[in-house]
């Protein structure tokens, strides 16, 4: 009886442990990202024109595409990304974008470090700018 009892608890104290993330993961999701307003504020120091669209778009390709989708829509291999199509995304800060790219949030990792170079970055927002 005490072995069954021990996995009894065991089963009790997972289940209890999973419920507790999805209920800290869908309040997290209700409070959104949260941008610091000095992110927000930040200004493109990179010129929205072809030649920064075009690395933009190659490091899209790269880094974005596999979950995105080619298009920008949310649709690749991580379903509920997000969709940079939308008047909502498009709403949003140069600074805003930046600062999602490089802190990320959720099932977005933070690509602070594995897009080093801060231009790569801005020319990425500039290309997202564009769908």
């Amino acid at each position: 009886m005490k072995k069954k009892s021990i996995i009894q608890k065991t089963v009790y104290s997972i289940t209890i442990l999973v419920i507790g993330f999805f209920i800290v993961s869908f309040i997290t999701d209700i409070k959104g990202w949260v941008v610091p307003a000095a992110d927000a504020a930040k200004q493109n120091p990179v010129p929205s024109n072809a030649n920064s669209i075009a690395a933009g778009k190659t490091e899209y390709i790269k880094s974005c595409k596999i979950c995105h989708g080619l298009t920008g829509t949310g649709v690749g291999t991580m379903a509920g990304t997000a969709n940079f199509t939308t008047a909502a995304f498009k709403s949003q800060t140069d600074g805003s974008i930046f600062y999602k790219i490089n802190t990320g949030y959720g099932k977005m990792p933070s690509y602070k470090t594995k897009i080093a170079d801060d231009n790569t970055k801005w020319n990425l927002v500039n290309y997202l700018r564009t769908l």
